[in-house]
């Protein structure tokens, strides 16, 4: 109990976990905590022994029931009205968030019309106003009127689950506004000092908008105060593969950037010793309010105030008592900040520096004679990194080796790129003549900064991508990194833990050479092991994209071929969405960083319009397309690529996997240019072999084209039938007859528009006696196989 704030954090912590494992009862909570402080009072009085496991039980259950508190949800929420156009009268909460399709705005829910008809109402409801901002901001009372619906639950094995990202925050109900006049504003309130920060960050961002281009002004917003929305897809990316997407997120990065600054000015100005830091604390809260008080920028205020107080006071610095009195900050005011990705990644590199950066420093200084200017940031990068690396892989599936050189040479740049801009914007305030001959320093950095970062990209081996650690992998991580330090230095043997033989002093000095090492390619492969690989057996995944099709198959020989991306019916750039949203993502989350054969059946928008994306976020080894018209405008996408593209038609034979025969059935190799007309009776159709079970994967074909399957004599029975068009009254019924699966699947969103799948189509599989799956249902659909026997899993 030397460190008591850690104790009590851990212990709040643990409540917190125990509440999303057991659920939540407050009376039994309140009761049992109440008991641990009369215990508490009375051992106080009596002196019967140490209160401290008291104590840490009683954390326990405030942290448990803080959880609970947080996590209800309001009975009067606007939530209960979903499914319906209403009007929602309420007042604006956060800052709006302008993206390029729409502006969300967070409305605190007063009352709701449906109708004529008014029900009183609390909670939080995200407004999703399309067809351009109107320039709405926090403390607005407005009334909107639109759909009001519920996020549904993620539809694919390990997706983001959004509907858990907004209730963490409070928010249960989505609402669609199409037009701007279905937005009235009735009034203004809200907290006087949030809307200044919040109107001084808008200034500031509206004189770099003026004296910046686009890209330029998007980039400075994110370094400044966080802003994402802006940033092009080309950045995003470059940022993302070096590693050094954290300077658009502002974390302890940025606040201490802004402390200098403020410790900088107070020395120009003079200011008396014991006012420094309530100065700082005074703008480092301004500006904690303009970025929207995120886990991370709290964690840094509160720690760098700690760290001036103890300065002032003449007291001992104590970084892990720090660091938990910032968790527990963070932790009070909103509990379900734990499982957020941010507050995660900047305790684990914070906890990083302050703990692994003696031992590195040791290595890189000492042993290694680095000098400081080198060996002090790189010492603070790579345990940055380690500390970081299993939650980075856990996410986002990503590995940046060249984030060590990334951050070395851009993040100082971020420093001086910040204190140009904001000076450019504070001075644009008062004469914005002055602001552009700034910003055109400033401009002209940012553009190096980007082009840097992309030079750093190119370099071979930089980034790729790995599957999903299971979660007791990022454990051990941690553990072994933590018995790997103290194992260095000194503080903790192996050697009293080693069976009797090995104990010789020959044997036992050995060990203690070869123990570090050991240990770090045991951590570097337990993150990094191919977790949820194929593992000899073909795995099938019919993706959920909504309404279209997506299909991967991992053959038992570690090959890979996608069949369709998804997309959206109409033409190729509307359906890009998919493809990097859902798709790509699907792909890395298996570790997936290329494709060794990607197939489009035909090139309409809910099967085509994905491949753009795919193509470019992976390497792709061919294209396969059928013979027929239709794909000129994908051509032209991905000719820029480079990559191999193959036409073929029925009775050709894909030699991907010595043990799978993929088979192309249909259609003929060269087609006349009418079928342009009819692209779903075009598409390819491919049958796998592998062993005793077979695959058969039809795309679009309609009636016609079943017709002329059956005419062939082409070999149609098959274990598993990806149902053609979507599940579409357009069949041949002996085509099920004929095919005759055990299973049945069904690509189809949720919802349509078309009304699929049909009820005559459902009749029919079900007489050849099919077990139906289907994406709006039961989400993804994995079919697993050795070649004897199958396995399915659902991802709802």
């Amino acid at each position: 109990m030397n460190r008591p704030l850690l104790a009590i954090a851990l212990s709040f912590i643990a409540g917190i976990v125990l509440n999303a494992l057991w659920g939540f009862v407050p009376g039994v909570l309140l009761f049992f905590a109440l008991g641990c402080i009369l215990f508490a009072l009375a051992n106080c009085y009596f002196t019967w022994s140490d209160n401290r496991l008291v104590l840490v039980l009683l954390f326990v259950l405030l942290g448990w029931f803080a959880a609970g508190v947080d996590g209800m949800q309001r009975p009067d929420g606007a939530e209960r009205f979903a499914g319906h156009f209403v009007a929602l009268e309420g007042m604006v909460t956060r800052e709006p968030d302008v993206r390029e399709e729409y502006t969300g705005y967070v409305l605190a829910v007063e009352s709701v019309w449906l109708g004529d008809k008014r029900a009183p109402s609390g909670g939080l409801t995200l407004v999703r106003m399309y067809g351009g901002s109107a320039g709405y901001s926090y403390g607005d009372r407005l009334r909107v009127r639109g759909f009001l619906y519920q996020p549904e639950e993620p539809g694919n094995f390990g997706a983001f689950n959004y509907r858990d990202y907004l209730a963490r925050r409070g928010i249960y109900s989505l609402m669609r506004v199409d037009r701007p006049d279905e937005v009235k504003r009735l009034g203004g309130g809200g907290n006087a000092v949030i809307r200044l920060a919040l109107q001084s960050k808008q200034r500031l961002l509206q004189v770099a908008s003026c004296t910046l281009d686009e890209r330029q002004a998007a980039v400075l917003a994110g370094m400044l105060f966080g802003g994402k929305g802006g940033i092009d897809r080309f950045v995003n990316d470059i940022f993302i593969q070096n590693g050094v997407f954290h300077v658009l997120s502002v974390s302890g990065l940025h606040v201490g950037y802004v402390l200098a600054g403020v410790l900088l000015l107070a020395g120009v100005l003079r200011v008396p010793r014991r006012a420094v830091p309530f100065l700082a604390l005074a703008v480092l809260l301004f500006y904690a309010l303009m970025t929207g008080m995120g886990p991370a920028v709290v964690r840094a205020v509160v720690m760098a105030m700690l760290v001036l107080l103890a300065v002032q006071l003449g007291r001992e610095r104590d970084w892990p008592n720090s660091l938990a009195l910032a968790a527990l900050v963070v932790l009070l005011f909103e509990p379900s900040a734990l499982y957020e990705i941010g507050f995660q990644l900047s305790f684990a590199a914070t906890w990083g520096i302050l703990y692994l950066m003696h031992p590195i420093g040791k290595l890189l200084l000492k042993r290694w004679g680095l000098p400081r200017w080198l060996g002090i940031p790189l010492g603070v990068t790579i345990a940055a990194q380690l500390a970081t690396l299993p939650l980075q892989v856990y996410y986002f599936n990503l590995v940046t080796p060249v984030a060590l050189l990334a951050n070395l040479l851009l993040v100082p740049l971020v420093g001086l790129i910040m204190l140009l801009g904001f000076l450019g914007s504070l001075i644009g305030i008062i004469f914005l003549p002055a602001a552009m001959l700034i910003n055109i320093g400033t401009g002209e950095l940012i553009d190096f900064f980007i082009g840097l970062a992309h030079l750093i990209s190119l370099l071979p081996g930089g980034s790729s991508y790995v599957a999903t650690p299971s979660w007791y992998a990022v454990a051990l991580w941690y553990a072994g990194l933590v018995g790997l330090v103290e194992v260095i230095s000194g503080r903790l043997s192996l050697l009293s833990v080693l069976p009797l033989p090995l104990s010789s002093l020959r044997m036992a000095n050995r060990w203690k050479r070869l123990a570090p090492a050991g240990v770090a390619v045991l951590l570097v492969l337990i993150v990094l092991w191919p977790w949820g690989g194929a593992g000899g057996r073909m795995q099938v995944h019919f993706i959920d994209v909504g309404q279209g099709d997506s299909i991967l198959v991992r053959f038992p020989g570690g090959r890979t071929m996608l069949v369709d991306a998804g997309g959206r019916s109409g033409d190729l750039n509307e359906g890009r969405s998919v493809g990097e949203s859902v798709v790509v993502p699907y792909l890395h989350r298996l570790g997936m960083d290329k494709l060794d054969v990607l197939v489009v059946t035909h090139a309409h928008g809910d099967h085509a319009g994905g491949v753009p994306p795919v193509a470019e976020k992976l390497r792709v080894g061919a294209l396969v397309l059928s013979g027929a018209p239709g794909y000129e405008e994908l051509l032209d996408i991905i000719d820029p690529l480079d990559i191999p593209v193959c036409r073929v038609g029925a009775g050709q034979v894909l030699h991907i996997d010595e043990a799978v025969e993929v088979a192309v059935l249909a259609p003929a190799g060269e087609m006349p240019a009418d079928a342009a007309e009819d692209l779903n009776n075009a598409s390819l159709v491919i049958r796998l072999d592998y062993g005793q079970v077979s695959f058969l994967l039809t795309g679009d074909a309609e009636q016609e084209a079943q017709q002329k399957l059956l005419d062939s004599g082409a070999p149609l029975q098959a274990d598993v039938l990806k149902v053609p068009h979507h599940g579409s009254r357009f069949f041949a019924p002996e085509f099920f007859d004929a095919v005759a699966p055990d299973y049945a699947v069904i690509q189809v969103g949720k919802n349509n528009r078309f009304g699929h799948p049909a009820r005559d189509t459902l009749d029919a599989l079900d007489s050849a006696g099919a077990h139906v799956l289907r994406n709006d249902r039961d989400g993804a659909v994995l079919i697993t196989t050795d070649g004897r026997d199958v396995s399915v899993q659902t991802a709802r």
